[in-house]
C-alpha cells in the first residue's frame, strides 16, 4: 500500500516539477500592442484646445525571470498619437523607455501568473511644434498590473494581458501659461493590451 501510494505521489508531483522548471529561471522577449490612454490633468481643455487619439499602442518588452515571484523586466512603448487641436496646435508621439520589477505568482500548475509591475522610465513625448511643454523628455514612474499565460503544450509561449502606464509632471511652455494653463501638470499614459512572449 505504501509503495502504491507513494507511487502515485511521484505521478502527481513529476509533472509539477517539470512544470516549474519549464517556468523558472530563464530570459524571454515579447511584443504586444493594444488600446492608449493619455491623461493630461486638463491642459488641453485649460489652453482651449482638444485632444484626440490617432492610434493605438505597440510595446517591446523582455527581461530575466529570476523564480516564481520576481522577474526584471525593460521594455520600449509607443503609446501613439494625439492631435491637439484649437488655440494651441499639437501633435504628440509618446514614447517610453522603462526598467521595472514584475512581481507575481504562479498558478494551476505554473501556467497562470497573476503579476504587478513598479519601476522607473524615460518618457519623450516627441512634440511636432514644443507649443505645450517646456522639455521633450522627463523621468517617469511606471507601473501596472496584468495576467501571464503559459500553455504547458506551447512550451515556451506565453500570452499576457495587462495594464501599463507612465507618470510624470510637466511644466508647460510661457506659450501656453499665456493661454490659460497652470504652471504644471500630472501626466498619465497608458495602454491596455495583448502580447505574446517567449521564454528560452
Amino acid at each position: 500500500m505504501k509503495r502504491i501510494f507513494l507511487t502515485l505521489t511521484l505521478l502527481v508531483l513529476l509533472p509539477l516539477t517539470l512544470d516549474a522548471r519549464r517556468n523558472g529561471e530563464g530570459f524571454f522577449i515579447g511584443i504586444g500592442s493594444g488600446a492608449t490612454y493619455y491623461n493630461d490633468s486638463g491642459l488641453a481643455s485649460d489652453v482651449g484646445s482638444n485632444m484626440s487619439v490617432v492610434s493605438g499602442a505597440y510595446k517591446v518588452y523582455t527581461g530575466y525571470k529570476y523564480d516564481h515571484q520576481v522577474t526584471l523586466e525593460g521594455s520600449f512603448t509607443g503609446y501613439g498619437v494625439y492631435d491637439i487641436t484649437g488655440n494651441i496646435e499639437e501633435k504628440l508621439t509618446p514614447m517610453s523607455a522603462a526598467v521595472y520589477i514584475n512581481y507575481g505568482s504562479d498558478f494551476w500548475h505554473n501556467q497562470i501568473r497573476p503579476f504587478v509591475i513598479a519601476g522607473a522610465g524615460l518618457l519623450y513625448l516627441s512634440p511636432q511644434n514644443g507649443t505645450l511643454y517646456d522639455e521633450e523628455i522627463f523621468f517617469s514612474l511606471h507601473y501596472g498590473a496584468g495576467i501571464l499565460w503559459t500553455p504547458r503544450l506551447l512550451g515556451g509561449l506565453g500570452f499576457r494581458a495587462a495594464y501599463e502606464a507612465d507618470w510624470s509632471r510637466f511644466d508647460v511652455t510661457q506659450a501656453a501659461k499665456d493661454r490659460g494653463a497652470n504652471g504644471s501638470y500630472d501626466n498619465f499614459i497608458g495602454t491596455m493590451y495583448l502580447g505574446v512572449q517567449y521564454k528560452f
